[in-house]
């Protein structure tokens, strides 16, 4: 429990410079920023490797189950592993998400 509790806090950092990264691009247009969101995609990547990947595989693969049912058979092949590939982008965005959820998932044991 020890483990999920420090990379929640460390996956809260990366998602903040990652979300503060992006605004401050979309406002400036400035570099710093875009190196600001690579720094917070790469800690996020770190935050990871203390608890969490599971969850967030998990997770994409329900958001890829769901693309499969949407469209008829030839797209949903295609149409569930661009949804896989989003989800698992998203995710090394915002890396609170399925690490928070991995804590609750272990609190609850």
């Amino acid at each position: 429990m020890k483990r999920l509790e420090i990379a929640q806090y460390i996956a809260l950092g990366a998602t903040c410079m990652t979300v503060l990264g992006f605004v401050i691009n979309l406002a400036t247009q400035s570099r710093w920023s875009i190196t600001m969101c690579g720094y917070g995609v790469m800690i996020g990547l770190i935050s990871y490797f203390f608890g969490g990947i599971k969850t967030a595989v998990k997770m994409a693969g329900k958001i890829a189950k769901w693309g499969w049912i949407i469209l008829p058979f030839p797209y949903d092949i295609v149409t569930g592993l661009v949804a896989f590939f989003i989800s698992i982008f998203v995710f090394m965005a915002l890396p609170i998400i399925p690490i928070r959820k991995a804590y609750k998932e272990q609190s609850m044991e």
